[in-house]
C-alpha cells in the first residue's frame, strides 16, 4: 500500500506539473500567426455570375470617331500556387505563380445589345499571370502579437498581350475586389510594399490586419498606375482548428476615375494548430460601385478556396 501511495504521489505531482508546460509552450509558439513559418498552397476564385462594369484600360473607336470607355460583361475563374518559406528566424521568402481564364464582350454605353456595329466580338482566353517574389519579417512583440513587414516585386511574362489576353486581364483585376492586382496588372512591373499586425488576444481569437501600397511601373509605355490595400479579418477557432470568421477589405486604385472598392467576406475553415492541411472557404461580395452591392445581378460576387499544407 505505501508503495501504491507513493506512485499515486508521483503522478500526482507529474500531473500538476504539465498544464502550466503545455500552456507556456502553446502561447509562446509563434506558428499561431498566419505569417509565420512554411506554407504552400493554392489559391483559386470563381465569379458566381457575370460583372457587367467598364473594362479597365478597355478604348476603342466608335462609329462616330471619338474614343471612350467601353462597357461590358466579364467572367474570370484565377488562380495562384503560393508558398511561404521560412529562412531564418522570423525572415520568410514569399512567392506565387496566378493564372487565369477570363471572357468579356464589351459594348459602347447606350447602345442596343443587338446593335451590330457597336458591340464587339467576345473575347476569351487564359493567361499566366505576373510570378512575384519577395521577403516578409514576422516577429512577437508579446505572446499574443506579432507586427509583419515585407517587399515584393512582380515580373510581367506577358508581353505584347492579345486582345483576348487583355479581356482576360480586365476581367481577371476586378476578381478579388481589386485586391491582389499585381497578379493580372499587364505590362507593368509591380513594387509592393507591406505592414501588418496578427493578434490573438484569446486562445480562440484571432485578428489580423494588413496594410499594402503597391506602385506599378510601366514597361510597355502606359501610365504608372498606384494602389493603397487595406484588410481586417476576425476569426473564432475551435481547438481541433476549425474557424469561423469575416473579411473587410478596401482597395484603393489612386490612378483611377473610382478612388474606393468595399468588399466583404464571410469564410468558414481548417487551420492546423501546428503542422498539416488548411482549408478556407468564403464568399466575397463587393459593397459600393462599380462592382457592388455583390448579391445583385451584374455585379462582383466570388467563391474564394484555399488549400494547402503548413509545416
Amino acid at each position: 500500500m505505501r508503495q501504491l501511495a507513493s506512485s499515486l504521489a508521483a503522478l500526482s505531482l507529474l500531473l500538476s506539473f504539465t498544464p502550466p508546460a503545455l500552456a507556456e509552450e502553446t502561447v509562446t509558439d509563434a506558428q499561431w500567426a498566419k505569417s509565420h513559418g512554411f506554407r504552400l498552397g493554392v489559391e483559386a476564385d470563381v465569379l458566381t455570375s457575370t460583372i457587367e462594369a467598364n473594362l479597365p484600360d478597355w478604348e476603342t473607336v466608335s462609329s462616330d470617331g471619338t474614343s471612350g470607355a467601353w462597357e461590358g460583361d466579364s467572367f474570370v475563374a484565377s488562380f495562384a500556387a503560393v508558398a511561404q518559406i521560412k529562412l531564418i528566424g522570423g525572415l520568410h521568402l514569399d512567392a506565387e505563380l496566378p493564372f487565369a481564364y477570363g471572357s468579356s464582350k464589351a459594348s459602347e454605353p447606350g447602345t442596343g445589345e443587338h446593335d451590330a456595329t457597336t458591340v464587339a466580338p467576345e473575347l476569351e482566353g487564359f493567361f499566366f499571370g505576373n510570378p512575384s517574389i519577395g521577403l516578409h519579417y514576422a516577429g512577437n512583440i508579446s505572446t499574443m502579437m506579432m507586427l509583419v513587414g515585407g517587399l515584393s516585386a512582380s515580373i510581367p511574362i506577358t508581353q505584347d498581350p492579345s486582345d483576348d489576353t487583355k479581356a482576360a486581364a480586365a476581367a481577371a483585376l476586378a476578381v478579388r475586389g481589386y485586391f491582389d492586382t499585381q497578379r493580372a496588372l499587364l505590362e507593368h512591373v509591380p513594387l509592393r510594399a507591406r505592414g501588418g499586425i496578427e493578434l490573438r488576444p484569446i486562445e480562440a481569437l484571432y485578428v489580423r490586419s494588413d496594410l499594402v501600397a503597391m506602385f506599378a511601373i510601366p514597361t510597355g509605355g502606359g501610365d504608372t498606375e498606384f494602389f493603397i490595400e487595406q484588410s481586417n479579418e476576425a476569426e473564432l477557432r475551435s481547438v481541433g482548428g476549425f474557424g469561423v470568421g469575416a473579411r473587410l477589405q478596401a482597395a484603393f486604385p489612386l490612378t483611377q476615375a473610382d478612388k474606393m472598392q468595399l468588399a466583404a467576406e464571410p469564410f468558414v475553415g481548417v487551420e492546423p494548430p501546428a503542422s498539416g492541411l488548411y482549408f478556407r472557404a468564403g464568399l466575397l461580395v463587393a459593397l459600393d460601385e462599380p462592382l457592388g452591392f455583390g448579391l445583385e445581378q451584374g455585379k462582383l460576387a466570388t467563391l474564394r478556396l484555399a488549400v494547402g499544407a503548413r509545416f
